[in-house]
């Protein structure tokens, strides 16, 4: 899981041992300073579902992007940099959140790049499935795994 400095922004990974009562607790590599995020969902449950996500053939990878706290999971070939995941991260929830003040009853939105195709699922408040795939549309297994990791937030 990656997580920035609140003081001077750098990234700092982080294994599941700095998750502590709901908070991702860490001092940062270069500057030391304390940092305490709020991590608001089962990081291990969600992890669980992405590995299963990634068990269909035609999945190339999918990652778990946070607003605030960037990437928590990925689980992308290593091809793509967590630079190259957090610029889609950005960009991506960005376009889903300005959608999404115009038309409330958007949940997903799927984008195609070259030849393939990003599902980009909200699950909660802040919190948010990318699924890159080698076909449209998703299996109907897969979406009904995105679907009921997102029914507490619709």
């Amino acid at each position: 899981m990656i997580f920035f400095c609140e003081d001077c922004g750098d990234k700092n990974d982080l294994g599941k041992a700095n998750l502590k009562n709901g908070r991702a607790v860490f001092r940062c590599c270069s500057c030391q300073y304390l940092n305490s995020y709020p991590v608001s969902t089962d990081l291990e449950k969600i992890d669980s579902l992405l590995k299963k996500i990634q068990s269909y053939p035609e999945i190339i990878g999918a990652f778990l992007y946070h607003e605030k706290s960037r990437i928590l999971t990925n689980h992308m070939p290593q091809i793509l940099t967590d630079a190259d995941l957090e610029v889609l991260g950005i960009y991506l929830t960005r376009s889903f959140l300005v959608a999404l003040s115009h038309y409330s009853d958007i949940h997903k939105v799927m984008i195609t790049i070259s030849d393939k195709h990003i599902t980009l699922q909200k699950i909660d408040p802040d919190l948010f499935v990318f699924v890159v795939s080698k076909t449209l549309p998703l299996p109907e297994e897969i979406q009904n795994l995105l679907r009921a990791s997102g029914k507490k937030d619709h």
